[in-house]
């Protein structure tokens, strides 16, 4: 055998041991696939199952929580009812509480007052008895009383005559006031009430409407004005009329002018000040 026979017959059998390692390798990492599909489905029936058997629990959960929720929901309806209604017997028992302390303090109030006049009383009668042992034991006091009772009678004669000629004087007064009204155009029987106090104020707007013209005053009900009350418009020395309140507010007023009495155009900023309406 040359030696080239002799190579081909190594070559051969290195390739020999090699298909050999080859195959046991592949026969070491042979899989039984079969058994691994039958296994792997027992897995995932078990795990559906399990997933069933969770899915079930969490909805029975769920209606547990929505029941348990319910119940809260209804508990606590209750609860506010309950505490609206101890809210209310709080308020009534706090106003029949008050009440009881205003009776309490209105009793106390009578006692004391019960108290003073009893005192006061049993001060008077002591002063009598003692007057009465003390007319007894003399009749000198009797004069004494009758001087002291015409000394009385004088003072009253001269508060008397002072208090009539106090009422002259007041009823002069009167009619002297009375006069100087009448003189001026005020009626003396004007309800004191319907007199505007003497305040002053601004125009602070000035309105045309369709058949009258409105203005807009700085001084309002909190000032006294009232509706029908009549307020002077001027600027400097210059009369420019007169206007009625129509309307009223804490601080300012709406008027109207009263064409009769205009002088003048009205502007802002003019000068308005109350006077008497007759």
């Amino acid at each position: 055998m040359n030696f080239l026979g002799k190579l081909s017959i190594v070559v051969i059998l290195i390739m020999s041991i090699m298909f050999m390692g080859l195959s046991m390798a592949v026969y070491a990492t042979h899989k039984n696939w079969k058994l691994v599909a039958e296994n792997t489905k027992k897995s995932l029936d078990t795990t559906n199952a399990a997933k069933a058997a969770a899915e079930t629990e969490f909805n029975r959960r769920i209606e547990d929580l929505d029941r348990e929720k319910t119940t809260l929901t209804q508990q606590l309806v209750k609860a506010e009812a309950e505490r609206a209604s101890l809210a209310e017997r709080n308020v009534q028992q706090q106003t029949e509480l008050e009440g009881l302390r205003q009776n309490q303090r209105d009793h106390i109030a009578a006692v004391a007052a019960t108290q003073a006049i009893n005192q006061t009383l049993a001060t008077e009668v002591g002063d009598l008895r003692q007057k009465i042992r003390t007319e007894q034991k003399t009749r000198d006091s009797v004069f004494k009383q009758a001087l002291d009772a015409t000394e009385q009678l004088h003072q009253a004669a001269g508060e008397y005559n002072a208090t009539r000629e106090r009422n002259e004087q007041l009823v002069k007064q009167v009619a002297g006031m009375s006069s100087v009204m009448n003189a001026k155009g005020i009626d003396p029987a004007t309800d004191p009430g319907s007199v505007p106090p003497t305040v002053e104020g601004i125009v602070s707007q000035v309105r045309q409407t369709p058949g009258a013209q409105l203005v807009e005053v700085s001084i309002g009900s909190d000032d006294g004005l009232k509706t029908g009350n009549t307020l002077e418009v001027s600027r400097g020395d210059k009369y420019l009329g007169r206007l009625e309140i129509i309307e009223t507010s804490p601080d300012k007023s709406v008027a109207r002018v009263d064409r009769k009495f205009q002088q003048g155009q009205i502007q802002e900023g003019d000068r308005v000040a109350t006077r008497i309406k007759l």
